[in-house]
């Protein structure tokens, strides 16, 4: 694979959003990012109007626990590593590792604290499996639905996030309950950013 020149222009995925809770700073969190090397993932930013509430800077193998990555083991094993980063926002502070799997076609998502605990999972289920009035809210916000998450605390599941497109191609992250309340809408963007 070639190698990309150093370049301070990263990709930003957006998301806004309606919940709340304090988190870092966008810049002591890009501080922990290793300056020399080139970011080619994304770095995430979750937004409650103009107030970042979380996010996300890429990570190296090497800058993660034991604990966090024994419980990668077991939460997420072998696949192919989509995204490896430290994470801060609602859930808390911790790392995140999204992986693809093919047999069955699905992703995963975990995020999990220093100490090894699990904050957060998530996977990924083909859309005709989604219960049917989970569906018909997020239908209510789009007519395609790209792609359907099931997301679970550290205990249980707690709700489902859909990926949803309008006609004209904006996306929507709708979050709805296991009763098929809608929790939320959040809008997706990417974004360049020159610094």
């Amino acid at each position: 694979m070639p190698t990309r020149p150093r370049i301070l222009i990263t990709a930003l995925w957006l998301a806004l959003a309606a919940c709340q809770g304090p988190g870092a700073t966008l810049a002591r969190q890009l501080e922990q990012a290793d300056r020399d090397r080139v970011i080619a993932d994304t770095v995430r930013l979750l937004l409650d109007g103009d107030r970042v509430i979380g996010g996300a800077t890429p990570a190296v193998a090497a800058e993660v626990p034991p604990a966090v990555r024994t419980t990668f083991d077991a939460v997420a094993p072998e696949g192919e590593q989509l995204f490896l980063g430290r994470e801060w926002g609602p859930r808390g502070a911790g790392f995140r590792l999204e992986k693809r799997y093919l047999e069955p076609a699905h992703q995963r998502s975990v995020l999990v604290a220093a100490d090894g605990h699990v904050l957060e999972r998530a996977h990924t289920l083909p859309v005709p499996r989604v219960p049917k009035h989970v569906l018909a809210t997020a239908l209510e916000v789009g007519p395609f639905v790209d792609e359907a998450r099931i997301v679970s605390g550290p205990l249980q599941e707690e709700y489902w996030a859909l990926l949803v497109r309008d006609r004209a191609g904006a996306l929507r992250v709708v979050l709805i309950d296991l009763d098929g309340a809608e929790l939320a809408r959040r809008r997706r963007v990417t974004a360049r950013v020159d610094s």
